[in-house]
């Protein structure tokens, strides 16, 4: 099948962005033209602006993931389409979603550490899901961690080499594959978990 077959997934898609992109979008084996998924057919097909508007941003989150400073990383990662607040820091190896960058929000003070990813679409044989990823004020997302179409709350840490796409509430810590919430307080449970693991 062509990159340009234009399917009922991608009407969804322009139609879910278009009305604010609220909840997740699913789109089953049945939305696609031959019924197989196509990430191909999804992004990439529609009139050429369209098409153009997509290559930019996956181009300018891909500049971003290779950029070693923070602030390289915050001028590509805003020009793919994510908001970014106030002194938001992005670690080297700092990665965000080449495909929905414009879904992805950091608020004031967010910190993304070293290899860490912030992805708004999940992949699987029978569907796509997409969705909007937030890291909220003062949030951390640990090195190597990966936040998956949920958020991170106001002071919440999701921990190193960590995974969720559940949220992590607001002041607590979370941990693990997929994570869970350990403890209240970010800074206090850091300290802790040091202790525990010297």
């Amino acid at each position: 099948m062509s990159c340009a077959a234009s399917g009922n997934a991608s009407k969804k898609l322009r139609e879910w962005l278009a009305a604010g992109a609220d909840g997740k979008l699913i789109l089953r084996k049945d939305d696609f033209e031959g019924g197989k998924v196509s990430l191909c057919e999804l992004l990439y097909s529609g009139s050429l602006r369209a098409r153009l508007v997509q290559y930019r941003r996956s181009f300018c989150a891909w500049m971003g993931r290779y950029s070693a400073f923070t602030s390289w990383k915050e001028f590509w990662f805003r020009r793919a389409g994510a908001s970014i607040g106030k002194d938001v820091f992005f670690s080297p190896g700092a990665e965000i979603d080449l495909l929905f960058p414009q879904l992805i929000t950091f608020e004031d003070g967010a910190v993304m550490g070293m290899g860490s990813l912030v992805s708004a679409h999940l992949y699987t044989p029978d569907r796509i899901i997409v969705g909007r990823a937030t890291i909220k004020r003062g949030g951390v997302l640990g090195g190597r961690a990966a936040l998956a179409m949920t958020s991170i709350g106001e002071e919440g840490v999701l921990g190193v080499n960590s995974y969720t796409m559940k949220p992590v509430p607001d002041g607590q810590t979370a941990i693990g594959v997929p994570a869970v919430c350990r403890r209240k307080g970010n800074a206090r449970a850091i300290e802790d978990e040091t202790d525990e693991h010297p």
